[in-house]
Protein backbone atom coordinates (compact mmCIF):
# COMPACT_ATOMS: atom_id res chain seq x y z
CA UNK A 1 0.00 0.00 0.00
CA UNK A 2 1.65 3.66 -1.07
CA UNK A 3 2.55 6.12 1.98
CA UNK A 4 2.04 9.61 1.68
CA UNK A 5 3.64 12.38 3.30
CA UNK A 6 2.40 14.64 4.89
CA UNK A 7 1.98 17.77 2.28
CA UNK A 8 0.74 16.06 -0.16
CA UNK A 9 -2.14 14.67 2.34
CA UNK A 10 -2.50 18.14 3.48
CA UNK A 11 -3.42 18.71 -0.52
CA UNK A 12 -5.63 16.43 -0.42
CA UNK A 13 -7.83 17.33 2.79
CA UNK A 14 -8.02 21.00 1.26
CA UNK A 15 -9.66 19.56 -1.87
CA UNK A 16 -12.63 17.96 0.54
CA UNK A 17 -13.03 21.62 1.85
CA UNK A 18 -16.39 23.22 1.05
CA UNK A 19 -17.91 24.83 -0.93
CA UNK A 20 -16.32 21.48 -2.89
CA UNK A 21 -18.58 18.60 -2.61
CA UNK A 22 -17.23 15.04 -1.15
CA UNK A 23 -20.48 13.08 -2.14
CA UNK A 24 -20.96 9.15 -1.34
CA UNK A 25 -23.31 7.51 -3.09
CA UNK A 26 -23.51 4.79 -0.33
CA UNK A 27 -23.74 4.07 3.57
CA UNK A 28 -25.72 1.72 5.16
CA UNK A 29 -25.84 2.91 8.66
CA UNK A 30 -29.61 2.44 8.60
CA UNK A 31 -29.37 -0.99 8.68
CA UNK A 32 -26.53 -0.90 10.40
CA UNK A 33 -28.33 0.57 12.93
CA UNK A 34 -31.52 -1.61 12.77
CA UNK A 35 -28.96 -4.51 13.39
CA UNK A 36 -27.11 -2.97 16.37
CA UNK A 37 -29.44 -0.89 18.51
CA UNK A 38 -33.10 -1.58 16.75
CA UNK A 39 -32.71 1.97 15.21
CA UNK A 40 -33.22 3.44 19.05
CA UNK A 41 -30.93 6.20 18.50
CA UNK A 42 -30.77 7.34 22.50
CA UNK A 43 -28.46 3.97 22.61
CA UNK A 44 -25.44 5.72 21.02
CA UNK A 45 -24.25 9.35 19.89
CA UNK A 46 -22.89 10.16 16.62
CA UNK A 47 -20.86 13.02 17.96
CA UNK A 48 -18.62 10.96 20.54
CA UNK A 49 -16.42 8.23 18.47
CA UNK A 50 -18.07 4.89 17.43
CA UNK A 51 -14.95 3.03 16.13
CA UNK A 52 -13.62 1.34 19.29
CA UNK A 53 -17.38 0.20 20.23
CA UNK A 54 -17.18 -3.58 19.58
CA UNK A 55 -20.73 -4.82 18.36
CA UNK A 56 -21.06 -8.40 18.36
CA UNK A 57 -23.97 -8.65 16.76
CA UNK A 58 -23.35 -6.78 14.19
CA UNK A 59 -21.81 -8.19 10.68
CA UNK A 60 -18.65 -5.43 10.23
CA UNK A 61 -18.42 -6.07 14.15
CA UNK A 62 -17.28 -1.68 14.60
CA UNK A 63 -19.19 0.62 12.97
CA UNK A 64 -17.56 2.83 9.94
CA UNK A 65 -19.17 6.23 10.46
CA UNK A 66 -19.52 8.96 13.29
CA UNK A 67 -19.57 12.66 12.58
CA UNK A 68 -15.65 13.12 14.29
CA UNK A 69 -14.78 10.81 11.16
CA UNK A 70 -16.91 12.40 8.89
CA UNK A 71 -15.13 15.58 9.44
CA UNK A 72 -11.76 13.86 9.14
CA UNK A 73 -12.16 12.70 5.90
CA UNK A 74 -14.26 15.32 4.32
CA UNK A 75 -17.19 13.99 3.74
CA UNK A 76 -20.26 16.44 3.23
CA UNK A 77 -23.04 14.64 1.81
CA UNK A 78 -23.96 10.70 1.75
CA UNK A 79 -26.87 8.75 -0.13
CA UNK A 80 -27.81 6.72 3.40
CA UNK A 81 -28.88 3.76 1.85
CA UNK A 82 -32.56 2.77 3.36
CA UNK A 83 -31.94 -1.16 2.60
CA UNK A 84 -34.33 -4.36 3.07
CA UNK A 85 -33.22 -7.42 2.29
CA UNK A 86 -34.13 -9.52 -0.20
CA UNK A 87 -35.77 -12.16 2.01
CA UNK A 88 -38.11 -10.20 3.43
CA UNK A 89 -40.91 -9.20 0.67
CA UNK A 90 -43.91 -7.94 0.51
CA UNK A 91 -46.25 -5.39 3.29
CA UNK A 92 -43.46 -6.34 4.84
CA UNK A 93 -41.08 -4.96 3.39
CA UNK A 94 -42.69 -1.37 3.00
CA UNK A 95 -42.79 -1.62 6.31
CA UNK A 96 -39.60 -2.16 7.02
CA UNK A 97 -38.43 0.21 4.36
CA UNK A 98 -40.58 2.88 5.81
CA UNK A 99 -39.02 2.54 9.07
CA UNK A 100 -35.25 2.84 7.42
CA UNK A 101 -36.32 6.33 5.84
CA UNK A 102 -37.51 7.66 9.49
CA UNK A 103 -34.53 6.29 10.68
CA UNK A 104 -32.57 8.89 8.16
CA UNK A 105 -35.21 11.99 9.18
CA UNK A 106 -34.85 11.13 12.95
CA UNK A 107 -30.88 11.67 12.75
CA UNK A 108 -31.37 14.93 11.25
CA UNK A 109 -33.94 15.71 13.76
CA UNK A 110 -31.39 14.85 16.38
CA UNK A 111 -28.49 16.23 15.12
CA UNK A 112 -29.54 19.42 13.35
CA UNK A 113 -25.94 20.88 13.88
CA UNK A 114 -24.28 18.25 12.15
CA UNK A 115 -27.11 16.88 9.36
CA UNK A 116 -29.67 18.32 7.33
CA UNK A 117 -31.74 16.23 4.67
CA UNK A 118 -31.73 17.36 1.32
CA UNK A 119 -34.54 17.06 -1.30
CA UNK A 120 -32.46 18.02 -4.39
CA UNK A 121 -29.14 19.25 -5.76
CA UNK A 122 -29.70 22.85 -4.57
CA UNK A 123 -30.37 21.90 -1.33
CA UNK A 124 -26.90 19.49 -0.80
CA UNK A 125 -24.68 22.71 -2.49
CA UNK A 126 -26.65 24.87 0.12
CA UNK A 127 -26.23 22.98 3.46
CA UNK A 128 -22.88 21.92 2.23
CA UNK A 129 -21.70 25.76 2.52
CA UNK A 130 -23.83 26.11 5.33
CA UNK A 131 -21.13 23.32 7.26
CA UNK A 132 -22.82 20.54 7.99
CA UNK A 133 -23.53 17.08 6.18
CA UNK A 134 -26.31 16.82 3.34
CA UNK A 135 -28.37 13.62 3.92
CA UNK A 136 -30.28 11.90 1.02
CA UNK A 137 -31.64 8.51 0.93
CA UNK A 138 -31.36 5.49 -1.67
CA UNK A 139 -33.57 2.69 -1.94
CA UNK A 140 -31.65 -0.27 -2.47
CA UNK A 141 -33.96 -2.70 -3.80
CA UNK A 142 -36.99 -2.77 -6.42
CA UNK A 143 -38.68 -5.53 -3.89
CA UNK A 144 -39.35 -2.65 -1.44
CA UNK A 145 -41.90 -1.17 -3.97
CA UNK A 146 -44.26 -4.34 -3.78
CA UNK A 147 -45.08 -4.29 -7.49
CA UNK A 148 -46.41 -0.76 -6.38
CA UNK A 149 -45.77 2.59 -8.20
CA UNK A 150 -47.82 4.61 -5.83
CA UNK A 151 -45.62 2.80 -3.46
CA UNK A 152 -42.61 4.17 -5.62
CA UNK A 153 -43.95 7.55 -5.82
CA UNK A 154 -44.48 7.99 -1.98
CA UNK A 155 -40.79 6.89 -0.99
CA UNK A 156 -39.95 9.75 -3.54
CA UNK A 157 -42.21 12.10 -1.26
CA UNK A 158 -40.91 11.22 1.29
CA UNK A 159 -37.03 11.65 0.15
CA UNK A 160 -36.02 8.94 -1.98
CA UNK A 161 -34.00 9.91 -4.73
CA UNK A 162 -32.32 6.81 -6.08
CA UNK A 163 -33.61 3.47 -6.58
CA UNK A 164 -31.40 0.36 -6.86
CA UNK A 165 -33.64 -1.61 -9.73
CA UNK A 166 -32.43 -5.13 -7.73
CA UNK A 167 -30.59 -6.32 -4.68
CA UNK A 168 -28.94 -9.44 -4.38
CA UNK A 169 -32.53 -11.15 -5.81
CA UNK A 170 -34.76 -9.85 -7.72
CA UNK A 171 -38.32 -8.42 -7.48
CA UNK A 172 -39.74 -10.12 -10.58
CA UNK A 173 -39.12 -7.09 -13.09
CA UNK A 174 -35.69 -6.80 -13.01
CA UNK A 175 -32.67 -9.12 -13.13
CA UNK A 176 -30.35 -9.45 -10.15
CA UNK A 177 -26.21 -9.84 -10.89
CA UNK A 178 -26.36 -11.69 -8.28
CA UNK A 179 -29.06 -14.30 -5.97
CA UNK A 180 -29.88 -14.32 -2.62
CA UNK A 181 -27.83 -16.59 -2.11
CA UNK A 182 -24.81 -14.38 -4.04
CA UNK A 183 -24.69 -16.78 -6.28
CA UNK A 184 -24.24 -15.42 -10.03
CA UNK A 185 -27.51 -15.21 -12.03
CA UNK A 186 -26.28 -16.27 -15.99
CA UNK A 187 -29.33 -16.00 -17.23
CA UNK A 188 -31.97 -13.00 -17.15
CA UNK A 189 -34.96 -14.88 -16.92
CA UNK A 190 -36.88 -10.89 -17.63
CA UNK A 191 -34.28 -9.77 -20.39
CA UNK A 192 -33.41 -7.05 -17.63
CA UNK A 193 -36.50 -5.32 -17.64
CA UNK A 194 -39.48 -6.70 -17.90
CA UNK A 195 -42.41 -4.49 -19.51
CA UNK A 196 -43.50 -3.29 -16.05
CA UNK A 197 -39.66 -3.21 -15.06
CA UNK A 198 -39.53 -0.57 -17.95
CA UNK A 199 -42.75 1.31 -16.66
CA UNK A 200 -40.65 1.12 -12.76
CA UNK A 201 -37.59 3.40 -14.80
CA UNK A 202 -39.90 5.72 -16.39
CA UNK A 203 -41.41 6.24 -13.26
CA UNK A 204 -38.03 7.07 -11.54
CA UNK A 205 -37.73 9.37 -14.29
CA UNK A 206 -40.65 11.23 -14.30
CA UNK A 207 -40.69 11.52 -10.46
CA UNK A 208 -36.87 12.68 -10.33
CA UNK A 209 -35.65 9.35 -8.93
CA UNK A 210 -32.09 8.01 -10.26
CA UNK A 211 -31.75 5.08 -11.48
CA UNK A 212 -29.14 2.95 -9.64
CA UNK A 213 -27.82 0.15 -11.45
CA UNK A 214 -25.44 -1.58 -8.63
CA UNK A 215 -26.12 -5.21 -7.93
CA UNK A 216 -28.33 -5.58 -11.53
CA UNK A 217 -27.36 -8.25 -14.34
CA UNK A 218 -25.43 -6.86 -17.37
CA UNK A 219 -28.29 -7.05 -19.36
CA UNK A 220 -30.70 -5.40 -16.69
CA UNK A 221 -27.66 -2.04 -17.12
CA UNK A 222 -27.80 -2.02 -20.61
CA UNK A 223 -31.78 -2.64 -20.93
CA UNK A 224 -32.39 0.37 -18.20
CA UNK A 225 -29.53 2.88 -19.90
CA UNK A 226 -31.34 2.40 -23.13
CA UNK A 227 -35.26 2.97 -21.64
CA UNK A 228 -34.22 5.73 -19.06
CA UNK A 229 -34.55 9.52 -20.34
CA UNK A 230 -32.10 10.65 -17.52
CA UNK A 231 -28.19 10.06 -16.59
CA UNK A 232 -28.26 6.42 -14.71
CA UNK A 233 -25.78 5.68 -11.50
CA UNK A 234 -24.01 2.94 -10.14
CA UNK A 235 -23.61 4.26 -6.69
CA UNK A 236 -21.50 1.35 -5.67
CA UNK A 237 -19.56 -0.72 -8.35
CA UNK A 238 -16.63 -0.70 -9.80
CA UNK A 239 -14.71 -1.83 -13.37
CA UNK A 240 -15.29 -5.54 -14.21
CA UNK A 241 -11.87 -5.43 -16.64
CA UNK A 242 -10.06 -4.88 -13.29
CA UNK A 243 -12.08 -7.35 -11.02
CA UNK A 244 -13.94 -9.92 -12.57
CA UNK A 245 -16.85 -9.60 -10.04
CA UNK A 246 -20.60 -9.79 -11.78
CA UNK A 247 -21.31 -6.69 -9.48
CA UNK A 248 -18.87 -4.90 -11.34
CA UNK A 249 -19.34 -3.13 -14.67
CA UNK A 250 -17.81 -3.85 -18.12
CA UNK A 251 -16.21 -1.95 -20.86
CA UNK A 252 -19.45 -1.37 -23.00
CA UNK A 253 -21.64 -0.22 -20.52
CA UNK A 254 -19.02 2.23 -19.10
CA UNK A 255 -18.82 3.68 -22.63
CA UNK A 256 -22.53 3.56 -23.09
CA UNK A 257 -22.36 6.22 -20.18
CA UNK A 258 -21.41 8.89 -22.70
CA UNK A 259 -24.76 8.54 -24.00
CA UNK A 260 -26.68 9.30 -20.93
CA UNK A 261 -24.09 11.06 -18.92
CA UNK A 262 -24.39 8.20 -15.99
CA UNK A 263 -21.67 8.10 -13.06
CA UNK A 264 -20.27 5.05 -11.57
CA UNK A 265 -19.40 5.59 -8.12
CA UNK A 266 -16.25 3.47 -6.38
CA UNK A 267 -16.57 0.97 -4.19
CA UNK A 268 -14.41 0.44 -1.87
CA UNK A 269 -15.37 -3.37 -0.84
CA UNK A 270 -12.29 -5.93 -1.39
CA UNK A 271 -14.47 -8.46 -2.82
CA UNK A 272 -15.66 -5.86 -5.57
CA UNK A 273 -12.08 -3.98 -5.89
CA UNK A 274 -9.65 -6.89 -6.20
CA UNK A 275 -11.39 -10.43 -5.70
CA UNK A 276 -11.93 -12.22 -2.04
CA UNK A 277 -8.51 -13.75 -2.22
CA UNK A 278 -6.53 -10.94 -3.38
CA UNK A 279 -2.59 -11.17 -2.09
CA UNK A 280 0.10 -7.97 -2.53
CA UNK A 281 2.85 -7.22 -0.39
CA UNK A 282 2.66 -10.27 1.57
CA UNK A 283 -0.46 -8.79 2.94
CA UNK A 284 -4.11 -10.22 2.01
CA UNK A 285 -6.69 -7.88 0.94
CA UNK A 286 -7.19 -4.72 -1.44
CA UNK A 287 -6.05 -1.87 -0.61
CA UNK A 288 -6.33 2.05 -1.67
CA UNK A 289 -4.17 1.38 -4.75
CA UNK A 290 -6.30 -1.09 -6.19
CA UNK A 291 -9.18 0.94 -5.85
CA UNK A 292 -7.55 4.24 -8.09
CA UNK A 293 -6.43 1.29 -10.15
CA UNK A 294 -10.38 1.33 -11.40
CA UNK A 295 -10.80 4.68 -11.01
CA UNK A 296 -7.78 4.56 -13.91
CA UNK A 297 -8.95 2.31 -15.68
CA UNK A 298 -12.85 3.65 -16.08
CA UNK A 299 -10.90 7.24 -16.78
CA UNK A 300 -9.19 5.18 -19.52
CA UNK A 301 -11.83 3.54 -21.08
CA UNK A 302 -14.49 6.91 -20.70
CA UNK A 303 -11.53 9.31 -21.88
CA UNK A 304 -12.49 11.60 -19.10
CA UNK A 305 -13.46 11.40 -15.36
CA UNK A 306 -17.07 12.79 -16.02
CA UNK A 307 -18.80 9.36 -15.37
CA UNK A 308 -16.65 8.39 -12.01
CA UNK A 309 -17.74 8.89 -8.35
CA UNK A 310 -17.38 7.61 -4.87
CA UNK A 311 -19.86 5.27 -3.50
CA UNK A 312 -17.73 3.01 -0.70
CA UNK A 313 -20.50 0.73 0.83
CA UNK A 314 -19.55 1.58 4.43
CA UNK A 315 -21.54 -0.03 7.31
CA UNK A 316 -22.33 -2.63 5.18
CA UNK A 317 -19.35 -4.69 4.11
CA UNK A 318 -16.85 -6.89 6.05
CA UNK A 319 -13.48 -5.58 4.33
CA UNK A 320 -12.68 -1.95 3.47
CA UNK A 321 -9.88 -1.44 1.18
CA UNK A 322 -6.87 -1.13 3.37
CA UNK A 323 -6.26 2.42 3.68
CA UNK A 324 -9.97 3.39 3.32
CA UNK A 325 -11.19 1.32 6.56
CA UNK A 326 -14.24 3.73 7.26
CA UNK A 327 -15.21 7.30 6.64
CA UNK A 328 -12.47 9.47 7.59
CA UNK A 329 -10.09 7.66 4.59
CA UNK A 330 -11.43 9.90 1.48
CA UNK A 331 -8.31 12.17 1.58
CA UNK A 332 -6.24 8.90 1.62
CA UNK A 333 -7.72 8.38 -1.79
CA UNK A 334 -7.53 11.50 -2.86
CA UNK A 335 -3.86 11.85 -2.11
CA UNK A 336 -3.42 8.31 -4.22
CA UNK A 337 -5.02 10.41 -7.00
CA UNK A 338 -2.60 13.32 -6.86
CA UNK A 339 0.14 10.70 -5.94
CA UNK A 340 -0.96 9.66 -9.71
CA UNK A 341 -1.33 13.14 -11.70
CA UNK A 342 -4.82 13.80 -11.25
CA UNK A 343 -5.82 17.16 -11.38
CA UNK A 344 -7.54 19.39 -8.67
CA UNK A 345 -10.33 19.85 -10.93
CA UNK A 346 -10.48 15.99 -11.95
CA UNK A 347 -10.53 15.22 -8.00
CA UNK A 348 -13.53 17.93 -7.37
CA UNK A 349 -15.35 15.84 -10.03
CA UNK A 350 -14.89 12.73 -8.78
CA UNK A 351 -15.54 13.72 -5.25
CA UNK A 352 -18.96 14.56 -5.39
CA UNK A 353 -19.33 17.09 -8.82
CA UNK A 354 -19.92 14.49 -11.23
CA UNK A 355 -23.32 12.97 -9.10
CA UNK A 356 -24.46 16.34 -8.84
CA UNK A 357 -24.28 17.28 -12.26
CA UNK A 358 -26.88 14.37 -12.79
CA UNK A 359 -28.81 15.03 -10.10
CA UNK A 360 -29.21 17.91 -11.92
CA UNK A 361 -29.96 16.68 -15.04
CA UNK A 362 -32.45 14.11 -13.27
CA UNK A 363 -34.29 16.96 -12.00
CA UNK A 364 -34.33 18.80 -15.73
CA UNK A 365 -35.69 15.85 -17.27
CA UNK A 366 -38.61 15.30 -14.31
CA UNK A 367 -39.75 18.77 -14.60
CA UNK A 368 -40.03 17.94 -18.67
CA UNK A 369 -41.58 14.93 -17.69
CA UNK A 370 -44.45 16.01 -15.26
CA UNK A 371 -45.11 19.17 -17.38
CA UNK A 372 -46.31 16.70 -20.44
CA UNK A 373 -47.86 13.34 -18.65
CA UNK A 374 -49.55 12.27 -15.11
CA UNK A 375 -48.36 9.47 -13.01
CA UNK A 376 -48.13 6.22 -14.69
CA UNK A 377 -51.22 4.00 -13.71
CA UNK A 378 -49.63 0.11 -14.86
CA UNK A 379 -49.77 -2.43 -12.67
CA UNK A 380 -47.76 -5.60 -13.14
CA UNK A 381 -51.02 -7.92 -14.03
CA UNK A 382 -51.34 -5.56 -16.83
CA UNK A 383 -48.53 -7.48 -18.77
CA UNK A 384 -49.47 -10.63 -17.09
CA UNK A 385 -46.64 -10.51 -14.30
CA UNK A 386 -47.00 -11.25 -10.97
CA UNK A 387 -46.68 -8.52 -8.23
CA UNK A 388 -43.45 -8.66 -6.12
Amino acid sequence: MSTYDEALLKRARALHDPPNVTMDGHNDLPWALHDAYDHRLAKLDFREPQGHIKIPHLRHQYLHTDFPRCKKGGLTAQFWSVYVPTTIRGGEAVQKTLEQIDVVHRLCEKYPDELEFAWCAADVRRIVKAGRLASMAGLEGGHQINGSLATLRMYYRLGCRYMTLTHNGGPGWADAALDENSKFNEHATAGGLSAFGVEVVREMNRLGMAVDLSHVHVDTMKRAIDVSEAPVIFSHSNTRAVCNHPRNVPDDVLRSLDEKDGVVMINVNAPFVAGDFFVSGGVVGASVVEVADHIDYAKKVCGHVRHLGLGADYDGIKAPARGLEDVSCYPVLTAELLKRGYTDDEIIAINGGNVLRCLDKIEAVAARLQASGLASEAKPEDFGEVPG
